[in-house]
């Protein structure tokens, strides 16, 4: 088995696009990649955030590394280490690409 790749649909909940993005906004580089190093070496690497707008929707291409379940992936893009940075600011709903359905061809060069 390989690392899997998932496209997620991050939706802002109401009244919670502010409180959101000021955590991102005040967010160092130096913050950014301490949060990537502790992300992956839980199994998990961003590859691309995709904002339509400020309010939403967000979109999200994610690696899980081989062994990590889609509920496992699920549970950590909602709980306190994934993107609601404690907020509980966002809905995700988490789709795993069908690689075979591509030849095995990922969406990225893998990082697991």
């Amino acid at each position: 088995m390989a690392s899997q790749f998932y496209l997620v649909h991050h939706h802002i909940k109401p009244n919670m696009s502010k409180a959101w993005w000021g955590i991102i906004g005040g967010q160092t580089e130096e913050d950014s990649k301490e949060y990537e190093k502790s992300v992956m070496e839980k199994g998990f690497f961003n590859h691309s955030f995709m904002p339509m707008g400020p309010d939403g929707p967000m979109y999200c291409v994610w690696e899980v590394k081989d062994g990590i379940s889609a509920s496992e992936f699920q549970d950590f893009i909602d709980g306190p280490d994934g993107v609601n940075f404690g907020l509980a600011a966002l809905n995700n709903n988490v789709m795993q690409l069908n690689l075979e359905l591509t030849g095995g061809q990922t969406p990225y060069e893998r990082k697991f």
